[in-house]
């Protein structure tokens, strides 16, 4: 099957189900043992009750970092309005600042060992020209062979 058109059924498959599951890649050291650089958190929802998050690894936006980062809720520090602090495995520290509940983007329910590190490997001009390379040689290989 020719590339379009594997593209054209993901994109169809993509549509009909109406949603495309949200991930992430784990860019550095800070959640270790439990997340590994290049690992892939599959991620959903945050729950809507306040404490449920607690002690469980989530995803939020760092208007600080202007970055998404992957911590561990150690504490609800309120929950009217809901806050909660975070903290790196890894790290000495909590997070430096409290995270309300409105930049939580979802918790992490399932992890992919190693898969993100393409995602990773491109973030460099030299991953990124590398990827482009090995993406033009599978194609000239796939159109030699059909």
């Amino acid at each position: 099957m020719p590339w379009p058109s594997a593209l054209m059924i993901t994109l169809v498959i993509t549509l009909a189900v109406g949603f495309v599951i949200p991930w992430s890649v784990v860019a550095s050291y800070s959640m270790e043992p439990t997340l590994e650089v290049g690992d892939l958190a599959i991620m959903g929802p945050p729950p809507r009750q306040c404490s449920a998050l607690l002690n469980h690894v989530a995803i939020y936006y760092s208007p600080q970092f202007n970055d998404y980062v992957i911590h561990r809720v150690i504490e609800v520090q309120s929950t009217n309005p809901c806050t909660y602090v975070f903290k790196g495995d890894a790290n000495p520290g909590p997070d430096p600042y409290p995270v309300p509940y409105g930049d939580v983007v979802g918790g992490v329910y399932f992890i992919i060992p190693q898969v993100g590190m393409i995602s990773l490997s491109y973030r460099s001009f030299t991953g990124a020209l590398f990827t482009l390379v090995l993406m033009i040689l599978v194609l000239i290989l796939a159109y030699a062979l059909d």
